[in-house]
């Protein structure tokens, strides 16, 4: 048995940094739900992410791009400055996460178990290390096996990013578990790599297919931890 673990809203709160910098930028200037305006920025940013790798958007201008579509939709056009300011508090609060408890038990369950783990993440090398950095992943996972989009050339849920995981830490499909919280990009792309799937929808959301792909649906972080001694 193998686990690889997503990061961003997996390993710590992401919504977070995006509540705080809301809250100081834009919470007087419309009604709209934080959590809903996050939702929306994850859609976003997987949209731009992929428009990015295709040469579409600038990744200079990504960051502005996914803040200002979040924005529209709450009736705010936000301009360059203002998404500029928000990335500032943005990044400063995510320079400063911390790992779920939860997160925490499992990591430290896996090694005392000699259950080997890797990391597979979406984003670019500088922003994804900073985060693994904050997160002290190395506590638990050699740097070798942590995975990022920026590094590897593909990003999930495209398949190679899960075939690159394999050709460099020789993980069997089979054997393999990923762990995510976004069924797009986790449950669907290890899904499709042939890897078994947990979805931690701690974030309870709908599940966005009729027929669900995920072996295993969890909405609580410890319940993942009961799962995980039974070995799912």
């Amino acid at each position: 048995m193998n686990i690889v673990f997503d990061v961003d809203d997996t390993m710590y709160d992401l919504m977070e940094p995006f509540r705080m910098a809301h809250e100081r930028y834009f919470a007087d200037r419309t009604m709209a739900d934080c959590a809903g305006l996050f939702d929306q920025s994850r859609i976003y940013s997987d949209v731009i992410l992929e428009q990015e790798r295709q040469g579409i958007v600038r990744s200079e201008d990504a960051f502005f791009r996914r803040i200002q579509r979040t924005y529209q939709d709450a009736g705010i056009d936000v301009t360059r400055e203002e998404s500029d300011r928000f990335e500032q508090e943005y990044r400063y609060w995510q320079s400063r996460i911390r790992m779920f408890g939860f997160m925490k038990d499992i990591l430290d369950y896996c090694r005392k178990e000699r259950i080997p783990m890797a990391v597979l993440t979406n984003g670019n090398s500088e922003g994804q290390r900073k985060k693994t950095s904050a997160l002290g992943l190395n506590r638990w996972i050699e740097e070798d096996r942590i995975f990022v989009r920026g590094e590897i050339g593909y990003h999930k849920p495209d398949i190679r990013a899960f075939r690159a995981v394999e050709e460099r830490t020789g993980f069997g499909p089979r054997d393999t578990w990923y762990v995510g919280d976004s069924y797009e990009s986790d449950v669907e792309g290890a899904s499709r790599a042939g890897w078994h799937t947990v979805w931690l929808n701690h974030r309870k959301r709908p599940c966005p297919s009729p027929n669900s792909l995920a072996e295993v649906e969890v909405k609580e972080g410890r319940e993942l931890l009961g799962r995980l001694r039974g070995r799912f």
